[in-house]
């Protein structure tokens, strides 16, 4: 019997699950998604191939729980720009450094799964709900900032917010160099909000 407090440690069953998750990602550091195989990823984790199927019924349920395990990260930058007001270049720039630095590591797994979204419910689902996550949160930005006359009036915040996403996962996807993107996005997004207002710069 476990001593009263004690936790037990991970069994068997979660460390040959996560030896499959962790092969995944070292995989996928070094060739793109539809090149990797269950084999490979049973032999990664030292398995058999019907030791795979015990833990997931597919390639893409693996991606599916590395996707999940993201989600917090994708935007986790964003909050002092999400939550805040008017043309603030600084706290876009670190939201966006913050995603390019995601799709700098993680970039094959995310643009593998995009291309797999049409044909998997799950993926789909995932993008559709980190979708509506960071969608809510900018029109509800916008709503404020047109309320307070720090930005102008135009298309519905909802649309606008959709359309600023929408740029931004198509520029991550086809960008060579994520980090190199940045600026010009921030340049970008604060037109499409802002229009010809005047940017708040760091220390201005």
């Amino acid at each position: 019997m476990n001593a009263p407090g004690r936790r037990r440690g991970p069994s068997k069953g979660d460390r040959r699950e996560q030896a499959i998750l962790e092969t995944a990602r070292t995989l996928l550091a070094s060739k793109p998604l539809a090149d990797i195989t269950i084999d490979d990823l049973a032999a990664g984790a030292e398995i058999s191939r019907s030791s795979f199927y015990f833990y997931f019924d597919s390639k893409l349920a693996v991606v599916v729980a590395l996707l999940h395990d993201l989600t917090g990260e994708l935007l986790a930058d964003a909050g002092p720009w999400l939550d805040g007001a008017g043309p603030d270049e600084e706290s876009l720039r670190t939201a966006l450094a913050g995603l390019a630095t995601l799709w700098r590591s993680h970039g094959r797994l995310l643009t593998g799964a995009l291309a797999a979204a049409p044909g998997c419910p799950p993926i789909a689902q995932w993008r559709a709900g980190l979708r509506e996550a960071h969608v809510s949160r900018l029109a509800a930005r916008i709503e404020r900032d047109r309320a307070a006359g720090l930005a102008p009036h135009g298309p519905a915040p909802a649309v606008l917010a959709g359309m600023v996403d929408d740029l931004r996962l198509a520029t991550f996807v086809s960008a060579g160099d994520p980090d190199a993107i940045v600026g010009d996005l921030v340049t970008v997004e604060l037109r499409m909000l802002y229009g010809d207002l005047p940017i708040r710069r760091s220390g201005g």
